[in-house]
């Protein structure tokens, strides 16, 4: 059994620590937040308490993205094992030092993409690699959301809602772009261009990335009625295969109802300590989604609607 820390008790961390409880091979000692979050978790009183407990054995980080690089370099630093939540960062070049630091210590990383294990996004991954879908292959993604950030997000909304390291295409277009390198391979951002709001984050984004086996448009905004909206399609010579609601597939051969990864992950996590072969998304994959993602929005337009 593993001991584990988490540093950051709101929203996601709190998420996490459900499916922990469910796996056998976890138990957690402690988690650190500085602020005063109402949970039953034993709290540390500081990352470094959490960093010289022996009896954790790997930490889980689901702060803001813009403490990723320290946390994670304070993390591997201690010997301990990183599972980091997406963003890596909201900087290349940050995301860079964190892939450095990380293949010097030789620890276990990982970054906290779902889709690397969900049942629909490893379906739609088989459609690909064996051709069902034929070639020619063509992807778009669609995102609506009424509000940015969404109504769940509301207590992390001092960071989500602002331009540096806030924003639908950090949060959510990213989950997106990990799909697609695991989909189609390498890619790379051929165009785009944003519109953003007051508080300077993007009310819409629209993009197109090329990827060694696909052509991937993006249209997405904060508008309309629905609280989110996600609609994400590969199109073939021969078929097409639909992700949406983040966790359906919707196919000839069989559709896939929605179902969370979260169990999915933590189970993989468990393998990665084991020093068996993991899903989950590696810092090179993460950092390579920086890249893309950051591409995105440093290359458009700064028009404030």
């Amino acid at each position: 059994m593993y001991g584990i820390g988490i540093i950051g008790l709101g929203v996601m961390g709190r998420r996490f620590i459900q499916g922990l409880r469910a796996n056998p091979d976890f138990r957690l000692v402690a988690g650190y937040d500085p602020a005063p979050v109402e949970t039953d978790v034993p709290r540390a009183a500081s990352v470094q308490d959490l960093l010289a407990d022996p009896a954790i054995d790997c930490i889980y980080i689901a702060t803001p993205p813009a403490t990723h690089e320290d946390l994670v370099a304070a993390v591997v630093g201690a010997g301990k094992a990183v599972f980091c939540e997406k963003p890596l960062t909201a900087d290349p070049e940050s995301a860079r030092r964190c892939l450095e630091t990380v293949a010097r210590s030789g620890v276990p990383a990982a970054v906290n993409f779902p889709f690397a294990t969900a049942p629909a996004s490893l379906r739609m991954k088989e459609l690909v690699e064996t051709g069902a879908l034929g070639d020619d292959l063509t992807a778009h993604l669609t995102l609506r959301f009424r509000t940015w950030p969404r109504g769940w997000q509301q207590g992390a909304a001092g960071w989500l809602a602002g331009p540096e390291q806030g924003g639908f295409t950090r949060e959510v277009v990213s989950h997106f772009v990990f799909l697609a390198g695991r989909l189609f391979g390498p890619g790379e951002l051929t165009e785009a261009r944003i519109e953003r709001g007051p508080l300077g984050s993007e009310t819409r984004m629209n993009a197109v990335l090329q990827f060694a086996r696909c052509r991937m448009t993006i249209d997405a905004a904060v508008e309309g009625e629905a609280e989110e909206f996600n609609r994400f399609e590969v199109k073939g010579s021969r078929d097409s295969a639909v992700m949406s609601e983040w966790y359906r597939l919707t196919h000839s051969g069989g559709n896939i109802e929605p179902a969370r990864a979260d169990g999915h992950q933590i189970a993989e996590f468990a393998k990665l300590l084991g020093g068996q072969e993991s899903r989950l998304a590696t810092v090179r994959e993460a950092a390579g989604v920086v890249d893309i993602v950051e591409g995105i929005l440093a290359r458009t337009s700064q028009e404030t609607v």
